[in-house]
């Protein structure tokens, strides 16, 4: 009896796994048997992913290298003179502005009132939603009036996807980058951006320098008091300092250190073609590892 029992143990543990359980060796050994399978899934896939990676319009990305302008010596000057003459001012009720702001630089450079404004002046939307635009016709070929792209939609498109502005804190170097899928036009635009900007700029500190102007001369006309009056001409003499520099200053917010340049032809940063090739045939492992299982659990035990 006790022989019988030793055979019966003994081939309790030659058996095989748990009925119904799926070990390693069992997938290794059914992956194996369906090599062909494995390999057809693998080719498909990589196919589908390069065809897509070849067949999709490449982006491009254009870079200029800017630095903010500090403020001007007339402005320095003019703010240097609070101390000195603010009290003359407030009592003549006059607004002394402030120097240069690389802050409120960025601010304009990314804002939407500037990206609205440049986007319908270059008429951009028939080349951002060039989808939607029936070039031979010269209209969209939406139906709804509702779904005609706006400025609106526009701006959101270069916020999202198109423009990027970043700076370097310790250096205060500035890159702005335009990504499209029109190499000329990515670099067109980057340059643009930054030539508007330095004009918008330079022109609202001349328009404000001009009214500040023309308010001091109306000060000047209201009052006798010699002390004061000497301090007009000298808030005045800076104001039209700032209208000269700022009128002969192209470069007036931002400094361009390096223009963006048109990319060559195969030097675009999507798609990565390579990385989607790969993702390709990983997935196509992976999916035909995913029947092989399915079969492997719907076979007789």
């Amino acid at each position: 009896m006790s022989a019988a029992m030793d055979v019966h143990v003994e081939s309790q543990g030659r058996s095989g796994p748990p009925r119904g359980q799926i070990t390693l060796d069992s997938v290794l050994a059914a992956a194996w048997r369906s090599r062909w399978l494995m390999i057809a899934c693998v080719a498909v896939c990589t196919a589908l992913a390069a065809t897509a990676a070849f067949v999709m319009k490449p982006k491009y990305r254009a870079e200029v290298v800017i630095i903010p302008v500090k403020a001007d010596d007339a402005r320095a000057a003019l703010s240097g003179m609070v101390g000195q003459l603010g009290g003359l001012a407030s009592l003549a009720g006059l607004a002394l502005p402030s120097g240069g702001n690389k802050d409120e630089y960025l601010q304009y450079l990314s804002s939407n009132n500037f990206t609205g404004r440049f986007i319908e002046d270059e008429m951009l939307l028939p080349v951002l939603f060039e989808d939607q635009w029936d070039a031979s016709k010269n209209r969209w070929t939406v139906e709804a009036p509702e779904d005609v792209p706006t400025i609106a939609d526009g701006v959101r498109m270069f916020d999202r996807s198109i423009r990027s502005v970043q700076e370097d804190r310790r250096t205060g170097i500035v890159k702005l980058t335009v990504v499209w899928t029109d190499r000329d036009l990515a670099a067109r635009w980057a340059n643009l951006m930054v030539e508007r900007v330095n004009r918008d700029l330079r022109q609202r500190a001349i328009d404000e320098a001009r009214a500040s102007i023309k308010y001091l001369n109306e000060e000047l006309a209201k009052t006798n008091v010699v002390e004061l009056r000497a301090a007009i001409y000298r808030l005045l003499e800076n104001q039209i300092k700032s209208v000269m520099l700022a009128s002969v200053r192209e470069q007036y917010a931002f400094k361009v250190i390096d223009q963006a340049i048109v990319p060559d032809a195969d030097d675009f940063v999507r798609p990565k073609r390579f990385v989607m090739v790969l993702l390709g045939a990983a997935f196509g492992g992976m999916f035909g590892l995913m029947i092989v299982l399915w079969r492997l659990r719907r076979a007789p035990q």
